[in-house]
């Protein structure tokens, strides 16, 4: 079944592992109150490997950090999530945007996995963290859209729509981009026309004016009556004298509304256990029951039943050690005669989650399922988790029946609310190290006055920004190499404002085109080209680019002149290895060119790409270690491989345009490349040559055989004694 909810035995980290028959990952979306990324990093160590296929810290299979960066580059990722959850200033990988929402509570939990042949579509009750998705008994609705689906597709465009619709500012372009390129691959499948039978399906988000609560009411049929109500909730409305109402009052007076009568209803209550064993007690307020029975409440029957707080022996992975299941699952079920309406989602039975309140808008971001079917087509026992305890009757409860729950409620820390985003662009062109352009985007209305500031590994921070009150969206800023440096590092900028002084660690995102290189350390050439000849695995080359990254720090001084002039001599060595790679290369950026523009641009831009070889053939160049017509022969080479790679032919229009836009860029940076070096006479003299001219000619397409001749009486034109002393 395409939904179902999940309670009991299933891991939530079952529901995100990729099967082979799905294809490579373009694109995820993930949406969380809590989230854990520091003792443990769930989210970078178990989470994102399980995700990609790389084995989680559980599975025993814990891929490195460089390694997963490297996969996750080949796919646009991106994390919303509320803001106290990065209050600590603890930042996962710079290959996630991460998209804080600090103005309000973001209390939804889904997921939006895009693999090219299935779209997940996982609505839950789970944080992003170790407990959320491996211990805590927990409830999810996983909808999956592909070719022989039932789910017909406007399910999944009305659930993006109105989750972009609920995130406001905070969906930027990349959320709009995977959103928009979900529904197109969905609307692609003919398969989904069929609905599937006897389930009325749709996802709801809270936070607007339209409350959860009301949105279970209207799905109700009218005049039917309510024979059986379900509530599943670890959280439970606080007594509050000058609150309007509390969740069981405005759903039965809802109800009552719409002519559905409730005096023969029977209520059952799912909720936490205060302990392990037969003798618990459920936790929830009697304060509430008192208030109830004061008010009125026309439902007199029922019982309050404890989730069973300790793990099942079936329920513990094997080797693993007994760990305690706290509920954590939110579930709403309406049953008539003929009717059942179930809200499945991140809502907890509280004001805040179901958005009673005299104000809706300030009520949590939640986000839930709503589902209808027949009566005989829903079975209480298939949702009811285990349950171990005293069952408590709803008529005759007392004060010693029940036990206080636990509140939901955090404290709220120091948050730059009015601050939506924070980008950093990389300018990864200049052989040197980079500076970069910082963009704070700021939400509608008046900003205070604020200042950015830089904290580097060390402690220390660099010099600070002031950014005066009203300031213009996006307020810009150059940044030096430094504070670049102290970003990529760290991940965060530091940001203080207000008279208390109040100040906040914000995440820093990085631009989309500055995204292909930040791995940390960049392979030589002599790697690459046993990389692109398959002597060394991809694994291999990353271990050894983590080596290279905790060595980089220590290494310093000037080039040694025999290491120089042992290169040279090796030189006709490395361009024979040159050309024997040149058909790896061609198959390895081909092979990415059949997944998605994403990760043919990592395989173009990246790291491990022909770009990045170019750079290598160039500083050697620069730095005596290669002759201009060997490295002149390297580049032009370059060019051709890129220029002939084939794009997918049953691809859609956007998405060749993507791929088109990709290969542009990679043929821009060779060319800047190029011409770079040509700002030193002897390469332009090399590319003047008759003899090499026609060698070019005769290699590349026309257009591109122009474009390399047109950089050479303009290279020569630009040479000056200062400039090639600033090139070298």
């Amino acid at each position: 079944m395409a939904a179902k909810p999940n309670t009991t035995e299933s891991n939530m980290m079952d529901w995100i592992r990729p099967s082979e028959a799905d294809g490579p990952l373009i694109g995820a979306v993930f949406s969380t109150y809590g989230l854990s990324l520091d003792q443990p990093d769930f989210f970078g160590q178990d989470f994102l490997p399980t995700l990609l296929g790389l084995g989680g810290v559980r599975d025993r299979g814990y891929a490195s950090p460089v390694r997963l960066d490297c996969v996750l580059s080949t796919a646009d990722v991106t994390l919303i999530c509320d803001a106290h959850a990065l209050a600590a200033g603890v930042r996962p990988t710079l290959q996630v945007d991460v998209l804080p929402i600090g103005h309000r509570v973001h209390h939804a939990k889904v997921i939006l996995i895009h693999r090219r042949d299935r779209i997940r579509l996982i609505v839950a009750s789970a944080n992003l963290t170790h407990e959320g998705f491996r211990r805590q008994r927990e409830a999810a609705v996983v909808m999956d859209f592909h070719e022989d689906g039932r789910l017909p597709p406007t399910v999944l465009t009305q659930a993006l729509s109105r989750w972009e619709e609920a995130l406001g500012d905070t969906a930027d372009a990349q959320v709009r981009r995977l959103f928009e390129g979900a529904a197109s691959r969905a609307r692609e499948w003919p398969g989904m026309s069929r609905r599937q039978e006897d389930l009325d399906l749709q996802v709801v988000f809270g936070g607007g004016a339209n409350p959860v609560w009301r949105q279970l009411v209207n799905a109700w049929p009218e005049r039917e009556p309510v024979l059986n109500w379900h509530i599943c909730s670890p959280f439970w409305p606080q007594v509050e004298e000058n609150a309007a109402n509390n969740p069981f009052e405005a759903i039965a007076n809802g109800l009552a509304d719409r002519g559905s009568f409730l005096g023969d209803c029977d209520l059952e209550i799912i909720t936490r256990a205060d302990a392990p064993g037969p003798n618990a007690v459920p936790r929830f307020p009697f304060s509430l029951v008192s208030q109830l029975r004061a008010h009125g409440f026309p439902v007199e029957h029922g019982r309050i039943l404890p989730a069973r707080l300790g793990a099942a022996e079936e329920e513990v992975p094997e080797g693993m050690a007994v760990e305690s299941r706290d509920l954590h699952a939110k579930w709403i079920v309406l049953a008539g005669p003929k009717t059942v309406v179930a809200y499945v989602g991140s809502a907890n039975f509280t004001r805040q989650g179901l958005g009673v309140l005299r104000n809706p808008l300030t009520a949590n971001i939640e986000a839930g399922v709503l589902m209808r079917w027949m009566r005989g087509k829903w079975h209480p026992k298939d949702w009811r988790p285990p349950i171990e305890g005293q069952i408590v009757d709803w008529a005759s409860c007392g004060p010693r029946d029940v036990r206080d729950p636990s509140t939901e409620e955090e404290k709220a820390p120091d948050w730059a609310d009015f601050i939506y985003r924070v980008e950093l662009a990389v300018p990864w062109q200049p052989l040197t190290e980079p500076d970069g352009e910082l963009l704070v985007h700021l939400r509608r209305g008046d900003a205070p006055a604020f200042r950015v500031g830089f904290p580097s590994l060390a402690g220390a921070n660099l010099s600070q920004t002031v950014v005066s009150p009203g300031a213009a969206s996006p307020f810009c800023m150059a940044v030096s190499p430094e504070q670049v440096r102290s970003m990529l590092s760290r991940r965060v900028v530091e940001i203080l404002w207000g008279e208390k002084g109040e100040r906040c660690l914000f995440p820093v995102n990085i631009l989309h085109d500055s995204k292909a290189r930040i791995l940390g350390a960049k392979p030589s050439e002599e790697e690459l080209l046993a990389y692109f000849h398959d002597r060394i695995s991809e694994e291999d080359l990353l271990a050894r680019l983590e080596q290279h990254a905790r060595a980089e720090a220590g290494r310093g001084g000037s080039a040694d002149p025999t290491d120089i002039d042992r290169v040279r001599r090796l030189q006709s060595y490395i361009v024979r290895e040159f050309v024997e790679s040149l058909y790896g290369l061609a198959r390895t950026i081909q092979d990415a060119a059949s997944y998605s523009p994403r990760a043919a641009e990592q395989a173009l831009l990246g790291d491990l790409s022909p770009v990045c070889l170019a750079e290598q053939v160039v500083q050697a160049f620069l730095a005596g270690k290669r002759s201009p017509t060997a490295a002149a022969f390297q580049l032009a080479e370059l060019i051709r491989v890129v220029r002939e790679i084939r794009w997918p032919a049953g691809a859609s229009s956007d998405c060749r345009r993507a791929f088109e836009e990709v290969g542009r860029r990679a043929l821009d940076r060779l060319y800047a490349l190029v011409q770079q070096a040509a700002l030193k006479t002897q390469f332009a003299v090399v590319m003047q040559d008759r003899e090499f001219s026609e060698f070019v000619g005769a290699m590349l397409p026309n257009d591109l055989a122009r474009r390399w001749a047109a950089l050479t009486p303009e290279a020569i034109q630009k040479v000056a004694p200062e400039q090639e002393e600033a090139v070298a």
